[in-house]
């Protein structure tokens, strides 16, 4: 209230605008008066402030180092978890030379045993002959022996006019013996009652007239030898092959039948100089290129070290402490502009390392010879089973896989990109490595160009169909028959191991070798099978289901049987490489494809997209990435090989498949075709106009049943208008328009 009138008072002595600036003047002195309690407030605030930043700071501090720690942590676990692994490798490898070396031991024991039984069996001391005590009549004289000596005493032996005496000496006797004819051989020896005798050859006069012996003497008393001085040499019957104990046996050889066969030469393969690719000035640079792009970016590195390879050559670095690995990999471009690369691969980490890899391609890439691989000692001591030498890795190491550990491989990249030079890298490898008759292939070029050199191999290396005019396999329905082969085959290897109660074709052939198997129950010794299907996706094309099928039996039950597949193609879309393809095939090379989605078909993540082609690949064993440059191998090289192996003596024919009926089709389905039904014309060109084949449409377009309507259907599938049934699915429509009016001609004429 007095405010109130004081405030109108103001307004009359000093207008509104006094009375306003008469407000401002106390309310700055009210300010004034409480200004150090405001300046206490306001502080008291910020202090809160800043200590809730600054804690925020420190548990995000905490959080990062928690966070690190545990990297690091699982970074050297993995790092443990690979040592580990190379350990138990290098034991198992260490296992099996040891086991190979006794094994070779134990054979060579008895081969030495035999060899002695048989020097002992040719010549058998003369104690060891007077023991059978032989009884001799010569002029009515016995001659007596113990069990040490033979009497040397015995009565002079007259043939015809000629008398021997019997202290000749032994030595002349022995000349003499050396170079008389066989008429006077070694004694035979009789075995009667499981006892050694010995029974001389007849004795012939000088006038080679027989001479007499009494008639009355007995059938098991041996004539006296011409000459008593020359020693008693006992001659082993031959024994019953039945009656040896299998272990006394030498090791059954497979590759006996081509004893003679020469592994081709590595004067075959062209020699090319290595070079370095990558200087000590351009490492340097890119050094430090890569460090400077880091920490323009705020991240430090520690320590970073350069591996030169043939085509890219690898940094790796170790970043400092606290540096998140995803804010690396997001500078991938940024990377590459500044080094002015085709494209770079970071690896975020290497695996078994605790480091960063940034793989750089090389401004001049190396060519990496098929010999220089071949000359290696990783190669020429390779004790796998199969053997495919792919190339060198980014560190230079030859690196080599065993197709009998992943068991089947899936080969994929855009066209030019290295993957028919690759298939010849692996198909050679296996040539310098295996016998003909440890090893064949089968061989499906739809191309009809690819594999067309291997066709000089069919004597040696090569499997088809029996009847078959090529070995080489290029029309699809003699594919879809080679594969239902190779499915039989598959099988009777199974009874054949199941028989001998084996796991898998290498214990088989182990026990087959010796001799622990018997032949005469239709055990034999497996030779490896490996399939290798060129265009698989132009296969699907033409064949579709009647060749993923068999396919896919084999990659899931042939491994243990010693059948082996290499699928290749050029497109690797989800259609072509299915679900049970890729489950199968843990084994898989990525050459360069242009989109990441089938760098992530074939190997399940992204990096093929980011190769540089010309050889370079991806290979993938069982989750393992490697980056490998594949070995070149020109078609001249290919022709020199398949021309060695041409030249030498092979088997009369190919190694032959089972024989392959296809099923034939019902009865039913032959007989709808001599009796259509009167709507068959008219529902054929509905589907194919439509190209929609469904029961339910023709139900609904003619008011028929369905018995009648997948009678119909039935009729159209066996006339090859439309495929056959893929359950919930409408059919695939087979013809055109046109192909379907020749159908019906033909059916009325």
């Amino acid at each position: 209230m007095h405010g109130q009138v004081l405030n109108q008072r103001l307004i009359a002595y000093s207008g509104i605008w006094g009375a306003l600036a008469v407000s401002l003047i106390l309310g700055s002195m009210v300010a004034l008066l409480y200004l150090n309690e405001l300046k206490r407030a306001a502080s008291v605030a910020s202090a809160g402030i800043e200590g809730y930043r600054r804690r925020q700071a420190e548990r995000k501090a905490r959080r990062e180092a928690r966070k690190a720690e545990a990297e690091r942590a699982k970074a050297i676990e993995m790092e443990r978890l690979a040592q580990e692994r190379a350990e138990k490798e290098r034991i198992e490898q260490e296992r099996i030379a040891q086991e190979r070396a006794e094994k070779e031991r134990f054979a060579q024991e008895r081969l030495e045993k035999l060899k002695a039984e048989n020097e002992k069996a040719d010549k058998v001391p003369v104690a060891a002959v007077a023991s059978a005590k032989p009884a001799m009549t010569a002029g009515n004289e016995q001659v007596a022996s113990d069990e040490n000596t033979v009497d040397k005493n015995v009565s002079d032996i007259i043939v015809g006019s000629a008398v021997q005496e019997p202290a000749a000496k032994p030595a002349a006797v022995s000349a003499d013996i050396n170079e008389m004819p066989p008429l006077f051989s070694t004694p035979a020896v009789a075995v009667v009652d499981k006892k050694e005798e010995i029974v001389p050859e007849a004795d012939y006069d000088s006038d080679d007239e027989i001479c007499e012996s009494s008639e009355e003497e007995e059938v098991s008393e041996p004539l006296a030898p011409l000459f008593h001085d020359s020693p008693a040499v006992a001659v082993v019957a031959d024994r019953d092959p039945a009656a040896i104990d299998p272990r006394d046996r030498p090791l059954y050889d497979p590759r006996a039948d081509l004893s003679r066969f020469e592994f081709p030469t590595l004067d075959l393969l062209n020699n090319v100089e290595s070079r370095q690719s990558v200087d000590a000035e351009e490492m340097e640079e890119n050094n430090a290129r890569i460090t400077k792009t880091l920490s323009d970016y705020g991240i430090a590195i520690s320590n970073i070290k350069a591996t030169v390879g043939p085509t890219v050559t690898l940094y790796e670095i170790i970043p400092a402490e606290g540096v998140r690995i995803a804010k690396i990999k997001n500078l991938e471009d940024d990377i590459a502009l500044s080094l002015a690369a085709l494209g770079i691969r970071i690896i975020a980490p290497i695996p078994g390392k605790g480091t960063i890899g940034i793989e750089v391609p090389n401004k001049d890439p190396q060519t990496v010879s098929m010999r220089s691989v071949f000359e290696s000692d990783k190669f020429r001591n390779s004790t796998m089973e199969l053997p495919m030498a792919i190339g060198r890795t980014v560190s230079n190491d030859v690196y080599m896989a065993d197709l009998t550990k992943m068991p089947h491989l899936l080969v994929a990249g855009a066209t030019g990109m290295g993957k028919s030079v690759g298939l010849n890298a692996i198909i050679t490898s296996l040539l310098y490595k295996k016998h003909p008759s440890e090893l064949k292939f089968v061989m499906v070029d739809p191309k009809k160009v690819e594999f067309s050199l291997y066709a000089k191999l069919e004597r040696h290396y090569l499997a088809k169909l029996p009847d078959e005019e090529d070995a080489i396999i290029t029309d699809p329905q003699k594919v879809v028959a080679t594969l239902n082969s190779l499915c039989i085959e598959m099988e009777n290897r199974y009874a054949l191991l199941k028989d001998a109660q084996m796991r898998n074709v290498k214990e088989y052939n182990d026990r087959f070798v010796h001799h622990a198997l018997n032949p005469e129950r239709g055990h034999r010794y497996l030779p490896y099978i490996v399939v290798i299907v060129d265009e698989f996706a132009d296969l699907i094309i033409t064949a579709g289901k009647e060749v993923e099928t068999p396919i896919a039996r084999i990659a899931q039950m042939a491994r243990a049987v010693g059948i082996h597949m290499i699928l290749a193609t050029q497109r690797p879309s989800t259609n072509v490489i299915t679900g049970v393809i890729k489950a199968n095939f843990p084994g898989r090379i990525a050459f360069r494809v242009f989109q990441m989605v089938d760098s992530r078909t074939i190997i399940d993540r992204p990096g093929a997209n980011q190769l540089i082609g010309r050889g370079d690949l991806l290979f993938s064993n069982n989750g393992k990435i490697d980056r490998v440059q594949c070995a070149f191998i020109d078609t001249p090289e290919v022709t020199a090989v398949c021309d060695f192996i041409d030249r030498q003596v092979g088997y009369a024919s190919a190694y032959e498949l089972p024989e392959y009926t296809p099923e034939s089709s019902d009865s039913g389905s032959v007989a709808s075709l001599g009796d259509r039904d009167p709507l068959f014309d008219e529902c054929a060109r509905l589907v194919v106009s439509t190209d929609t084949a469904s029961t339910s449409s023709l139900q609904r377009r003619y008011s028929i049943g369905y018995n009648r309507a997948g009678k119909i259907m039935d009729q159209m599938e066996a006339a090859g208008i439309v495929g056959p049934s893929q359950g919930g699915k409408p059919r695939q429509v087979l013809v055109d328009p046109m192909t379907l009016e020749r159908i019906l001609e033909n059916k009325a004429s």
